[in-house]
């Protein structure tokens, strides 16, 4: 129960680096090229399950 305590929703980690940048989350660029559709779920989906948001 204590290794709860240190996790950040996704959600509120966007929002404090939105904050930090002041830079859109909806377009995230990659290698040359920006990412959107599948590849931004590949990215959102990878932190999630970093964070233990999605369970795998």
């Amino acid at each position: 129960m204590g290794r709860k305590k240190n996790r950040i929703p996704p959600h509120e980690l966007a929002a404090r680096e939105y904050a930090k940048s002041h830079t859109a989350f909806s377009v995230y660029e990659g290698a040359g090229r920006t990412l959107k559709g599948m590849d931004l779920r590949r990215v959102r989906n990878a932190v999630w399950m970093q964070t233990g948001f999605l369970g795998g």
